[in-house]
């Protein structure tokens, strides 16, 4: 049988669309799901930690001479952030992807020499020119052959229109056969100044971003990396789902309707009738939504059951009916019985160790009742 798409299949495809996650007081990982990608920003903030340095640059006279306008700020970060921040990730990409997938270079200036106002600059293209390997990895053994002499690395890129200030620049593209590119950076956001100026007294707020982009969010290379970078995934998206849970459950038993909505935009075989009929025994018996949910879990099973041994036979049979319906043993379109919703009610009950004696309608059959209760226990 043709699967129809449900109103909970489109409510959980918002509820993934965007997922933000605040990991702790500087960390956060968030992720956006479009058609065929998906992204997973991972941000930290390193203004708490670090410190930078801020002097005028030439913007004033160069900015009217080059074609790309340069900061008016001068900035130089410190060393630190990069052997302690971005070192420890390129190795556990290493240890993800494989040592061929590091990550390139793509832009970097370092300050070299003796104090932070007697020292010269050396871009990614100098490097190269250096015979240093135009990678993270080449940059991690280029610093490390010349500790003493390195400063700090400084703004190396303006994007105006973004209002971004860059310091370093990495990516590789296809480092999988599911994850398109890895980007990572570290960057100042001009339009966030006045935050850090009032939360961190400071002129600057730098912030190191890993940016993945995927054909699927839950890919297992992701969810390894970020194991890697010691974010515990599992407990992230346990605590979503138990939070929606939770909120879903008080918002049921809080307003009928709210569970009517709930139990038709879940359970697709359950048709308006059905629902009601649920509702109403729910109300009548003062139950919780725990039952509600494992009684309609179980008349969906039933009911889809039903529909799919009917189907078969009559395939087999070659003797589909032509009454004009596309699905003609559609579950939907047969409605329970409320001695089915009464024996859902009482296995449910038991199966969640209620002891209650269900109240229903006198028009009810207790046999039809226990014949159900086996029907159902059977599936």
């Amino acid at each position: 049988m043709r699967r129809r798409r449900t109103k909970s299949d489109r409510t959980e495809s918002k509820i993934t669309e965007k997922f933000r996650a605040v990991i702790d007081i500087n960390t956060s990982l968030s992720m956006y799901n479009k058609k065929n990608h998906s992204y997973c920003v991972i941000r930290k903030d390193l203004a708490k930690n670090y410190e930078i340095e801020v002097d005028a640059s030439e913007a004033p006279i160069l900015n009217k001479v080059l074609t790309e306008p340069e900061p008016y700020e001068s900035s130089m970060a410190d060393i630190k952030i990069l052997e302690e921040e971005v070192f420890p990730i390129n190795e556990a990409i290493k240890r993800v992807f494989g040592d061929e997938k590091e990550l390139s270079l793509n832009s970097i200036k370092l300050a070299i020499g003796g104090s932070k106002i007697d020292y010269v600059t050396i871009d990614e293209n100098d490097l190269i020119k250096f015979d240093v390997k135009p990678t993270l990895t080449g940059l991690i053994n280029f610093i490390g052959e010349n500790t003493d002499s390195i400063l700090g690395f400084l703004d190396c890129d303006y994007i105006s229109e973004e209002g971004n200030v860059i310091y370093l620049s990495c990516g590789r593209k296809n480092l999988s056969e599911n994850i398109f590119s890895l980007k990572l950076k570290i960057l100042a956001s001009m339009q966030q100044r006045g935050f850090y100026l009032q939360q961190e007294h400071k002129y600057y707020g730098l912030q190191l971003y890993i940016v993945l982009e995927s054909k699927i969010p839950n890919d297992d290379k992701i969810l390894e990396l970020l194991k890697e970078i010691e974010i515990d995934w599992e407990l992230l998206f346990f605590r979503r789902r138990l939070a929606i849970h939770d909120w879903t459950e008080i918002e049921c038993e809080r307003n009928s309707e709210n569970l009517k909505n709930y139990l038709r935009s879940k359970f697709e075989s359950l048709n308006y009738f059905d629902v009601n009929n649920i509702a109403r025994l729910i109300n009548k018996n003062d139950l919780s939504f725990l039952v509600a949910d494992k009684m309609a879990t179980l008349l969906h099973k039933m009911k889809t059951e039903r529909s799919f041994r009917l189907n078969e036979n009559q395939f087999q049979k070659n003797s589909l009916p032509t009454n004009g319906n596309e699905y003609p043993n559609d579950e939907y379109s047969v409605t329970l019985k409320k001695a089915e919703i009464v024996a859902a009610a009482n296995l449910s009950c038991a199966y969640l160790g209620i002891q209650i004696k269900i109240k229903f309608d006198d028009d009810i059959s207790y046999d039809e009742i226990l014949k159900y209760q086996e029907e159902l226990t059977n599936i």
